[in-house]
């Protein structure tokens, strides 16, 4: 009887795309949802929680898709559109957030 040693090599491969886009379609989904809610004759404050959820989806989705254009252009390693793109996004993301602070610090009683 002998024993022998055997490597063994594994390599895992973990494909998220499904996930990805079950993600979006459930953000679609809470935000025309939000959008039907919003139609229904709710009072002011409700209404206007509701469309700061939206706008919070709305940024939330633009970091999404500024993700997307980063990876796009580092995979076209050089490319200065698809890096463009990038910074677009990016700047506005930034815009994005800076209104909804500007907005949030309007509201608030300080």
């Amino acid at each position: 009887m002998s024993v022998e040693d055997h490597i063994v090599s594994f390599s895992l491969e973990v494909n998220v795309e499904k996930a990805y886009e079950n993600v979006r379609r459930l953000e679609t989904l809470l935000y025309r949802t939000l959008g039907l809610v919003r139609r229904m004759g709710l009072p002011d404050a409700m209404e206007d929680q509701i469309r700061d959820l939206q706008r919070l989806l709305a940024a939330v989705n633009s970091l999404r898709l500024a993700y997307i254009a980063l990876q796009a252009a580092r995979m076209a390693a050089g490319d200065p559109i698809a890096w463009g793109m990038a910074a677009v996004s990016g700047a506005s993301i930034a815009m994005t957030a800076d209104e909804w602070l500007y907005d949030m610090r309007r509201g608030s009683p300080l």
